[in-house]
């Protein structure tokens, strides 16, 4: 029975064991292993100043002069020395790999072993220091087999000057070094995964925040200072908040209402909800933005005074409107800094100096105030600038490179589609087919979808046809041939495309072969403003945004092409000229 137990729990030891990255070990280690290089160099440094090793007692007891071997002691005691002294060097600088790191200690520590042990001081604790370091497991055994083996070959062939070494003393280092480093191995990976924990939820919190405010800054424990910031927050004031007095922003009538939310925060518990407050920000350039200000006080938890320069508050920042001096006009785009409209969220903003309507105007309505939106980053380029930005990275398109190459010839395919043999007006899409059902294949209530305009006849048509094929060209050229009703004709061919309408998107998997044709996109909004084009140029900013690593090819009537592509949080239009 005790047997068995035994044998699960090493097995369990085994299977379960897992150590945290080397990089991470080495740089949360780093003050261990300088102190343990630091006391290898000072035991080297005090073998130099005496000389004196039991092998000088066994010389001078047979009658051997000891002066050599002292000088030879002394100088290999240096010189070890000297490669610590490297080593910390190299800690310092935080320029050498981990590895490295890891495999220069254990060599200095077994140069060191062997030189005591070739001078009659048998001893194994010198290896200790590398266990408590954070040494992984697999190079300490490595060095501790080495070094024993070493002591057991010297001591076979040089019995006359070493004592012998002890079986069972042997036995007690190799089991207990192990058992060291695995146990400061686990609790190195049980800080790994709290910290990996802690950051995940970091950044699933710094998300819903970013759903909730539209900028957010910490405030000293004194409650003006701001001590962090985004870029966000720069833009709605206009200028670098970081380090500024955050009551700068405010009226002086709201000041006072400030300190009391700050108080009132303060006075809280950490499970309660945060204080809210409605207030107004005023800007560099003196525009007002009425906003609601979600502030947390954390200093109580913490144990942080006011005296000290630490975070002492979280305030968060959500617009709930743009205050604008003047009246609203016919024509009345309000100039919003791009802070207050991310992309991935826009924020209805409502005039509240529209002038009061007289009797005469009393029953029309108000003019409806338009959003301004960001713009996609505009680009130019030929035709051959394109295959080439794709093919090399080169030329002016200066593309970013596709995740695969059946990706890239995917999407050259559909431009020579496009250019060669598109008629009239079209959009497509291509993506993986997973990104697609992502986006469109959700059951949730007014989630987006794509819907068949033409009772799914291309979809069909098309099953199993690649994008370079003659038949996949030939109807697309039929279907972008725009007639009088935009529909296919009455004595058309294929009895289930008759008086069927020729309109939608073709969305296209990297592999080439369609997901889905003439297809309705709805519930997707343009995240920027893309002046001069219609509905369908808006459609394919939507898409470019929305679906995960989709291209996006749009042509227009006039017979303009654009490729639209989301690179980082940025969405960029290539309009891609000399069609031909």
């Amino acid at each position: 029975m005790v047997f068995e137990r035994c044998s699960s729990y090493l097995h369990q030891c085994v299977t379960q064991y897992k150590e945290a990255p080397v990089s991470w070990i080495i740089e949360q280690c780093r003050p261990r292993i300088i102190a343990g290089l630091c006391f290898c160099m000072y035991s080297e440094l005090v073998l130099f100043s005496s000389g004196h090793t039991l092998a000088n007692q066994a010389f001078l007891a047979q009658g051997h002069p000891i002066e050599p071997v002292q000088r030879w002691v002394r100088c290999m005691a240096l010189c070890n020395a000297f490669l610590e002294l490297l080593g910390l060097v190299g800690l310092f600088s935080k320029t050498v790999s981990p590895r490295i790191v890891e495999a220069y200690f254990c060599c200095t520590s077994l140069l060191g072993l062997f030189l005591r042990v070739s001078h009659g001081q048998l001893t194994a604790f010198y290896l200790y220091p590398l266990a408590f370091a954070g040494m992984r497991l697999l190079p300490l055994m490595t060095t501790v087999f080495v070094g024993m083996f070493g002591t057991i070959l010297h001591n076979s062939i040089c019995n006359t000057f070493v004592p012998s070494l002890s079986p069972k003393f042997m036995f007690a280092h190799v089991l207990l070094l192990p058992l060291i480093a695995r146990a400061c191995q686990s609790e190195l990976r049980r800080s790994f995964d709290m910290q990996q924990r802690l950051v995940v939820q970091s950044k699933a919190s710094a998300k819903l925040f970013s759903t909730v405010c539209d900028a957010a800054c910490w405030l000293a424990a004194d409650g003006f200072t701001i001590l962090e910031s985004d870029s966000r927050l720069d833009e709605i004031f206009g200028c670098r908040a970081h380090g500024t007095n955050f009551t700068c922003y405010l009226p002086k009538e709201e000041m006072e209402r400030f300190s009391s939310a700050k108080a009132s925060a303060g006075q809280r518990q950490m499970h309660d909800a945060v204080v809210l407050l409605p207030s107004t920000l005023i800007g560099a350039s003196g525009e007002r933005h009425q906003v609601d200000l979600f502030i947390e006080d954390v200093r109580g938890e913490l144990g942080i005074v006011e005296e000290q320069k630490l975070p002492g508050f979280l305030v968060g920042i959500r617009v709930a409107a743009l205050v604008q001096a003047g009246l609203a006009t016919e024509e009345c785009d309000l100039e919003v800094p791009a802070a207050l409209l991310p992309w991935n969220r826009q924020v209805a903003l409502v005039s509240d100096d529209v002038a009061s309507p007289d009797a005469e105007t009393a029953s029309l309505p108000e003019t409806l105030c338009s959003v301004q939106q960001p713009h996609p980053i505009l680009h130019t380029c030929t035709r051959d600038d394109f295959y080439r930005g794709l093919l090399f990275g080169t030329g002016e398109a200066s593309l970013p490179t596709m995740e695969t190459l059946l990706a890239r010839d995917t999407v050259l395919a559909t431009l020579e589609l496009i250019c060669d043999h598109a008629i009239g007006g079209v959009l497509v899409c291509i993506a993986e087919a997973k990104a697609f059902q992502q986006v469109f294949g959700t059951r949730v209530p007014n989630a987006p979808c794509a819907r068949s305009s033409d009772q799914g006849y291309m979809t069909d048509y098309l099953r199993g046809v690649h994008v370079s094929e003659a038949r996949f060209q030939a109807s697309f050229r039929e279907f972008t041939r725009h007639a009088q009703n935009d529909r296919w004709p009455e004595d058309h061919p294929h009895e289930l495309a008759r008086g069927r309408p020729k309109d939608g998107a073709f969305l296209l998997s990297t592999d080439g072969f369609r997901v889905k044709c003439s297809a309705k996109l709805l519930g997707l909004a343009a995240p920027a403003r893309w002046e001069g084009v219609g509905t369908k140029h808006e459609a394919a900013l939507a898409c470019a945004w929305m679906i995960p690593g989709v291209s996006v090819f749009v042509k227009s009537d006039s017979g303009s092409l654009h490729f639209v592509q989301k690179q980082e949080d940025t969405l960029h239009v290539y309009q891609v000229e000399k069609l031909r």
